[in-house]
């Protein structure tokens, strides 16, 4: 049976991926930076096949597209008692269980932030490349001071310096 709203959102926590983001070093540690952060709902029995599977469906991902890497914003005290963060890479189920756990005990230090990266399988990329060959009108090339066309069509076009 499946779960009402109000019970995932009992039985999940709340995440926001970060996709195809950076990790920034800054003095709390570390922060996730990308375009506009995408919510996904992570349940609390969640191993890392769970996980990925759940992310690849949040973010639409196409047959040739994977997640390559996903890594999650620990937060942890220093020795001032203050908070600060570190990237921890996710590459399992305990990875996962210390995500988990580590949210329960920072409970206030917001969200879970995971930042991922996409990639494209290698018949995704060759089928991409092979896409964009398709010739759809004549190319001139600009190189060293030079017009590299062939004479056997006028050119009416613009002038640029590069």
């Amino acid at each position: 049976m499946g779960e009402t709203s109000s019970q995932t959102i009992v039985n999940s926590r709340l995440a926001f991926i970060f996709l195809n983001g950076l990790i920034i070093h800054n003095e709390t540690g570390v922060y996730f930076q990308s375009s506009t952060p995408i919510p996904i709902r992570v349940p609390n029995d969640c191993g890392f096949q769970t996980l990925k599977i759940r992310m690849h469906n949040t973010l639409q991902q196409i047959d040739d597209q994977y997640l390559d890497e996903i890594y999650y914003r620990r937060p942890f005290t220093n020795v001032d008692n203050q908070f600060c963060f570190q990237s921890m890479q996710l590459k399992n189920d305990d990875d996962v269980n210390t995500m988990l756990l580590y949210n329960d005990q920072f409970l206030c230090v917001g969200p879970i932030e995971l930042l991922c990266t996409i990639c494209r399988t290698l018949d995704g990329i060759l089928n991409l490349l092979q896409a964009t060959m398709t010739p759809t009108h004549d190319a001139l090339l600009y190189y060293n001071g030079r017009w590299n066309m062939s004479c056997q069509h006028d050119f009416v076009g613009y002038s640029f310096i590069g």
